[in-house]
């Protein structure tokens, strides 16, 4: 249900900055527009903007995945405030790490640190269920993601922030 809500708001977001209505340059988070211009608001809109057409549809495409799994196991409302909770403090933490090595320029963007964050508490729901055997179960979807976070031009720091906080908040949504 929220999955695909998130998803038409990515949809609309997109065609908004092909059609130049919206600048994703604009939306995207840095430590110096977060901190210093205190364009706080980016935090979020980081995660709607993507610019490039395959960019996009593989964070839907993943989002659809993982989204509609969070929902069934956790339910809607808490899948959401997985997403929210991964993209704002995990995205924070993000800029805090690259300020401390000197990085305070590079733009985020897209909607793949709450993805990440959707990742990591089902990655946890699933340890907490098997334990660590549940782990084989994710072997190739986290040499993937380590992969893609390594590659030229992707912010591998937000993404593992966000997979941090996800796994945060699936334990206190299991123990609470």
């Amino acid at each position: 249900m929220f999955t695909y809500l998130l998803i038409l708001i990515n949809a609309l977001v997109f065609l908004m900055i092909r059609t130049n209505k919206l600048d994703a340059n604009k939306m995207a988070v840095s430590y110096y527009s977060f901190s210093v211009c205190k364009e706080y608001h980016r935090l979020l809109t980081s995660a709607f903007a993507h610019e490039e057409l395959y960019h996009f549809l593989m964070n839907m495409l993943s989002l659809y995945n993982l989204g509609s799994i969070c929902e069934d196991a956790f339910g809607s409302f808490r899948m959401l405030l997985i997403y929210f909770v991964s993209l704002l403090a995990g995205k924070y933490l993000a800029i805090l790490i690259r300020h401390g090595n000197h990085d305070d320029y590079t733009l985020s963007l897209g909607a793949s640190g709450p993805i990440s964050g959707l990742f990591g508490a089902y990655l946890l729901l699933v340890m907490y269920h098997y334990g660590l055997q549940g782990l084989t179960y994710f072997v190739r979807p986290i040499i993937s993601m380590v992969l893609i976070s390594i590659m030229p031009g992707i912010d591998g720091t937000s993404h593992i922030c966000c997979l941090s906080i996800g796994m945060l908040v699936a334990y206190l949504l299991i123990i609470l």
